[in-house]
């Protein structure tokens, strides 16, 4: 006998991927807490979204700048959270979905106290 299948909704990812996003900003922030040094390297990244227009992602990329690619929203929200646990203090968003989860994330106040989200 096959167990039925199993459909999940997009709202039940959402939900996941917020919960996840909080919870990653929670490690992180007592992470930070734990004696961090408070002269580190200033670290700047670019999150394009899937709908960033090339010429956008070249204008906010310097050398040195990381660019992550990010596709669809739900990944959006992954790679924002993740650039700040890798220690990225400036974050840029290229794109209307990176806007959104470079917005979801301060709001949720994922990173530290030196973490700066930007939209372009």
């Amino acid at each position: 006998m096959t167990p039925p299948h199993l459909h999940r909704s997009s709202g039940l990812l959402a939900r996941s991927a917020l919960v996840a996003l909080v919870l990653a900003g929670c490690a992180t922030s007592a992470a930070s807490q734990q004696g961090a040094p408070t002269s580190a390297p200033t670290r700047t990244a670019v999150l394009a979204g899937a709908d960033a227009v090339p010429s956008a992602i070249a204008a906010a990329a310097a050398p040195g700048v990381v660019v992550r690619h990010s596709h669809g929203s739900l990944d959006a929200q992954a790679q924002a959270t993740r650039l700040a646990a890798e220690g990225f203090t400036t974050i840029h968003a290229v794109g209307a979905e990176a806007r959104a989860a470079v917005a979801q994330a301060a709001s949720a106040e994922v990173g530290d106290e030196r973490t700066v989200w930007r939209t372009r």
